[in-house]
């Protein structure tokens, strides 16, 4: 994906949760209740009360292990914050956000079931 488009529908995530989250070497893939997944190779921050608990870029890898927060916990809603940044709220105040943090290449795809790759 090259920049996220304003209009993006991930509707069918509100209420369901990420059941999976999967951890390579240049990316991590979120897989969600419902099977939709995005993979994100751009750079992830994770937020506990507004404050940065976790972050994972493809040179470093994660910060903490706070990421696994997610899992299981009820999506509230999501929103396009800025052409480069998708946020997904959850339950216990935890934000999930996904950066599209290159202009060259695509470094987020988001699939209507999980693909495993």
């Amino acid at each position: 994906m090259y920049g996220i488009p304003e209009n993006l529908d991930l509707q069918d995530i509100v209420g369901s949760d990420i059941q999976r989250i999967c951890i390579g070497r240049y990316n991590v893939r979120f897989i969600f209740f419902g099977e939709r997944s995005i993979n994100v190779e751009g750079d992830i921050e994770i937020l506990d009360s507004q404050v940065v608990c976790a972050k994972w870029d493809a040179l470093n890898g994660w910060t903490s292990t706070a990421f696994q927060k997610l899992l299981n916990l009820p999506i509230l809603t999501y929103r396009v914050s800025s052409h480069t940044c998708l946020e997904i709220a959850f339950e216990n105040n935890l934000l999930l956000r996904l950066h599209d943090s290159s202009d060259q290449y695509e470094s987020m795809q988001i699939y209507p079931e999980a693909i495993i790759i």
